[in-house]
């Protein structure tokens, strides 16, 4: 998943670089202070505006500890952070598996918006406009789908499923 959150109205990146020890902080590099999570794992970049950007963690929960840990790390160094913020999915991915083999080739003739080119990429990749999502099929049956929240990825997701049990592949 990748999220974002406003920590604060506005952080001092040099500061928080000196008095974090396990930050990363080149201005000239990327306008932004990285710090990388072990637990949830996951990469934090923050950026002086206060908005914060949360990549890598797998659930809400991870992210709703991931936030907490953030602010808690701020307050304990006296910056005052937003009590309860917003957050924003801004990318999510999942993964199924259909329990069997798929034919790829077959599929990819009877599914608009598929492509299927062996030499190139292993899998099929089928996408959707409305929501717009990218779904990844493999010979093996496994599925990965990425798109904006789960809910975008859900529903064509889905339909997907439904198009594989009517074709019994």
């Amino acid at each position: 998943m990748v999220v974002s959150f406003r920590a604060s109205s506005s952080l001092d990146l040099q500061k928080l670089s000196v008095i974090l020890p396990d930050v990363k902080y080149d201005p000239e590099e990327v306008p932004a202070l990285i710090m990388q999570c072990r637990k949830p794992r996951s990469v934090v970049t923050m950026f002086s505006d206060g908005t914060v950007t949360v990549t890598g963690p797998k659930s809400m929960a991870d992210v709703e500890d991931v936030i907490k840990m953030i602010c808690d790390r701020l307050v304990v160094i006296g910056i005052q952070t937003e009590e309860n913020p917003a957050v924003t999915v801004w990318n999510t991915t999942v993964s199924a598996n259909v329990g069997g083999p798929l034919d790829l080739k077959a599929l990819a003739k009877s599914l608009e918006n598929a492509e299927y080119n062996p030499k190139q990429f292993p899998g099929l990749v089928y996408q959707t406009e409305n929501p717009k999502t990218v779904i990844l099929l493999f010979d093996s049956g496994k599925i990965v789908g990425n798109g904006g929240t789960l809910e975008e990825i859900r529903q064509p997701l889905e339909t997907l499923m439904k198009k594989l049990m009517m074709e019994g592949t």
